[in-house]
């Protein structure tokens, strides 16, 4: 593994911190490893004709049984540089962690993929016998927009050569096989009061900020009800005032208006409807209790559906029986909080896995690494299971 480790250095050495640095260059990186070790690739390009995605190895037939693995090469930005203890584009080794920005999301999957695009065959010599349908083949697609939120680079490789049967997306973690995770609702909640003196004899009956502080309260309470949860998805839907903002910056006038944005995260039990249904029922309640001369009003909301791929579908499987030979037993599989390019790719009939990679520590945070003893099992057991999966073993 020291060529994978070689390389991962190499990338977190190479800031691309998602509008911040020129991802331009990662991508040189990346293709100029590709193109040492004989690895033909092509780039996608967005509007600006900036290199969005990478991909190897794309289907040629739409008969193809497609199984994506996809890493993104962009990352968080770094923050305030005094909280972190090490440089983040050093790639500094520390008792067995290479720590910098981006070097387990998810740089260590790029590394990880780039190696067995390199060392593993990534499509089958015949027709696939057990899935009835033609050659199956392993692409690999490397998104340089996604820490973005915009997921351009997975929009560019899809609308170029279509969605994929199968995804496994490398976030760290090897503890657990990911194989769902929670959808989102999110919207600018408006709401509208009567501005008015601060220090005027009277209080204003209807407030924004009054308004404000019931909604605050509406979304503690969505969060500390009994959780809505199932068997096969044992995460609760979760609702967030992540911003606030507002028109009048003086201590002498009433605020008449007050923007929160709220997101909602859902799952398969409690849904995007159900979001916006809980969400009209709140602002309905306080607009009782407020007044409603000054009405109160929701921007379009940004939706994404939860997923959740069955245990028993192909990935899981294949994933599942190659962690149990190289790491002695598989882990278990499970759903999670945070939305991914999954909740994307599932809607259009991609069965996903959403994590399965390195032993890791702070990633978005200060000091963020992954441990290096971790890459060689990782690759072992995606090395395995696209082996079974090109040979048509399952």
């Amino acid at each position: 593994m020291k060529s994978v480790q070689a390389l991962l250095a190499q990338l977190v050495q190479t800031p691309s911190q998602a509008g911040v640095d020129n991802l331009s260059d990662i991508v040189k990186v990346i293709t100029a490893w590709l193109d040492d070790h004989g690895v033909a690739h092509t780039l996608t390009r967005n509007a600006a004709g900036q290199p969005d995605a990478i991909v190897i190895n794309p289907p040629e037939s739409e008969s193809d049984e497609v199984w994506m693995l996809n890493a993104c090469v962009d990352t968080a930005p770094v923050g305030d540089l005094g909280q972190w203890r090490h440089a983040p584009f050093a790639a500094t080794v520390e008792d067995g962690w290479l720590y910098g920005r981006g070097s387990s999301d998810s740089k260590a999957a790029v590394a990880v993929f780039c190696e067995i695009a390199r060392s593993t065959r990534l499509a089958g010599k015949a027709p696939s016998k057990a899935s009835g349908a033609g050659r199956r083949r392993v692409t690999v697609v490397f998104d340089c927009d996604e820490h973005s939120g915009r997921f351009g680079g997975i929009r560019s490789a899809t609308q170029r050569f279509g969605y994929p049967q199968h995804c496994a997306i490398g976030y760290p973690g090897m503890h657990e096989i990911v194989t769902g995770s929670r959808g989102f609702h999110r919207s600018t909640v408006t709401l509208r009061g009567a501005m008015g003196h601060s220090g005027g004899d009277t209080v204003p009956r209807e407030l924004a900020a009054d308004k404000l502080q019931r909604l605050l309260k509406a979304v503690s309470d969505f969060n500390a009800r009994k959780p809505l949860i199932t068997a096969d998805f044992p995460i609760p839907p979760r609702a967030s005032v992540t911003g606030l903002r507002t028109g009048a910056r003086t201590h002498s006038v009433t605020a008449s208006k007050i923007e929160c944005l709220l997101d909602i995260r859902v799952t398969p039990a409690w849904g995007v409807a159900a979001a916006q249904s809980w969400l009209d029922k709140t602002l309905a309640k306080i607009a009782r209790e407020c007044g409603d001369a000054h009405p109160s009003s929701v921007s379009k909301p940004n939706t994404w559906p939860p997923y959740h791929t069955p245990h028993d579908a192909l990935l899981p499987r294949l994933m599942e029986s190659a962690a149990a030979k190289v790491l002695g037993a598989a882990p278990p599989l499970v759903v999670c909080g945070p939305g991914n390019i999954g909740n994307f790719l599932s809607s259009h009939g991609t069965q996903v896995l959403c994590g399965f990679g390195v032993e890791f520590r702070n990633a978005h945070g200060p000091d963020e690494c992954a441990k290096l003893s971790t890459l060689a099992p990782v690759f072992k057991t995606y090395r395995a299971a696209v082996q079974a999966f090109v040979g048509g073993a399952v």
